[in-house]
């Protein structure tokens, strides 16, 4: 039995035969991979997690396993798999793109395999290409606005009033080296941007603060312990990790002081030797996606780090975005390559003044 095909029937039947295997295939070199991704922990861990990695395994027919840490348990997760690298992209901050460059622990992010590197504002990509941003939040101290403690300068939380009353974030998170600095700026009167490099003068002040700790935290959700009345005043931290709950309806807010507004940069850097490097570039890009950016802004209430964008207004008033918004709240990053060499020292310091 024959079947005839005319001219026209035959090109059509021709051009889906060939265009087919394209759709179907162009991604074929990922099925059935896995790659292993560090993330960070709180909302924006649990962001990542439900809606962008479920999508992206979807779409590479993939798995992608997640750690959720923080920079330091990130760098320390690195060092451990130096030798058999088992993470293919990492999320830290600003301060350890430096760190984890100089120790030999990244590879520069693959430009031809990330397009969406090219939407990524210049001021937010570092060590040469090492690290790009994904997420910047906005640095300061967290009140309940109920109680209205009226704070203009961290040299508030000195005052007698606060005694037992302040939350103070571990030593081992990056924000404690923005209250080194905040207090080495009111001791010394010189803004941020100097006195990060005076911070020997901070010190004594820092121990000065001691009688007015109430708890030293790690766990994120102890921020709420201000919502609830047990505290008056936390920080520094993150916006992204306070707003969420404002937004929720938490009696919960952000106060920046007059010594400044630090930027909380969370950045994509891609592992050494990383295994099924292909797809952790895929997984890079994707996070760097418009809609995805969108997304994990509006939900996280972080800037995004590229151009571009309409954050719906529920969500535009708690970000610095666009640009020109940062620059008017004046954010300020830390020069990691003057710090992160003296940040054991800091640490150590940290424990001296609150362990004992």
């Amino acid at each position: 039995m024959s079947i005839r095909i005319g001219r026209r029937g035959f090109t059509k039947a021709a051009t889906a035969a060939l265009a087919t295997p394209t759709i179907l295939t162009s991604r074929a070199w990922a099925d059935g991979k896995s790659i292993q991704v560090g993330i960070y922990t709180a909302q924006q861990g649990e962001y990542v997690r439900k809606q962008i990695i479920p999508q992206f395994q979807t779409d590479y027919n993939c798995r992608v396993f997640t750690t959720e840490g923080v920079t330091l348990s990130q760098i320390a997760a690195l060092r451990a798999t130096r030798s058999n690298p088992k993470y293919s992209a990492m999320f830290m901050d600003d301060i350890g793109i430096d760190l984890a460059k100089k120790e030999g622990l990244l590879d520069p992010l693959p430009v031809d395999k990330i397009p969406n590197l090219e939407r990524v504002y210049k001021r937010f990509l570092f060590s040469e290409g090492y690290g790009a941003a994904f997420a910047i939040s906005t640095g300061g101290l967290y009140i309940n606005p109920q109680n209205d403690p009226k704070i203009t300068s961290y040299g508030d939380l000195w005052q007698e009033r606060f005694r037992k009353r302040v939350l103070m974030i571990t030593p081992k998170f990056t924000q404690s080296i923005y209250m080194l600095v905040a207090t080495t700026s009111m001791v010394t009167g010189k803004p941020l941007k100097e006195a990060q490099y005076l911070t020997d003068a901070g010190w004594d002040k820092i121990a000065d603060l001691k009688p007015n700790i109430l708890t030293i935290y790690e766990a994120p959700a102890t921020v709420m312990m201000v919502a609830q009345g047990q505290a008056d005043v936390g920080g520094i931290e993150y916006s992204k990790n306070i707003y969420p709950y404002t937004v929720a309806g938490a009696p919960i807010d952000m106060v920046f002081p007059k010594e400044g507004t630090f930027a909380g940069i969370n950045c994509l850097s891609f592992v050494k030797g990383a295994p099924e490097p292909e797809l952790g570039a895929a997984f890079i890009n994707r996070m760097l996606e418009p809609s995805v950016q969108q997304g994990l802004a509006e939900a996280t209430l972080t800037a995004p780090s590229i151009s571009g964008l309409n954050l719906k207004p529920d969500a535009a008033k708690y970000a610095a975005y666009p640009e020109s918004k940062m620059d008017d709240m004046g954010l300020f990053a830390c020069d990691w390559a003057y710090v992160n060499p003296r940040r054991p020292a800091w640490l150590e310091k940290y424990n001296q003044i609150f362990g004992s």
